[in-house]
């Protein structure tokens, strides 16, 4: 998952915003901190094959919800009782407001 966020942030629309350094030092940051879970059960359940390591995670972590912008996640929304939710729609159930 940190080489999945890793690529993501160095996307070129993360690239511009943020420099290399910035970005490096947000993946340690996000390393240090993190809780780290090895998936204990294969998922074959996405469309996108590449997604599973995210659905495997979320199982093993006993996740209370999937944040993403994929729409191959999203629309697995609930995913075995898992909301599957964009961030924005996440903070809305919270009690916040929608972006």
């Amino acid at each position: 998952m940190l080489r999945e966020i890793a690529g993501v942030l160095a996307r070129p629309k993360f690239a511009r915003a943020l420099t290399e350094e910035r970005r490096r030092e947000t993946l340690e940051l996000l390393a240090a901190a993190a809780l780290w879970i090895e998936p204990r059960e294969a998922v074959r359940e996405c469309r996108d094959p590449k997604d599973n390591c995210t659905l495997e995670l979320a199982l093993a972590a006993g996740a209370s919800a999937i944040l993403t912008g994929d729409e191959d996640l999203l629309v697995l929304h609930p995913w075995r009782g898992i909301p599957v939710l964009r961030p924005a729609e996440f903070l809305w159930a919270l009690g916040g407001r929608p972006s």
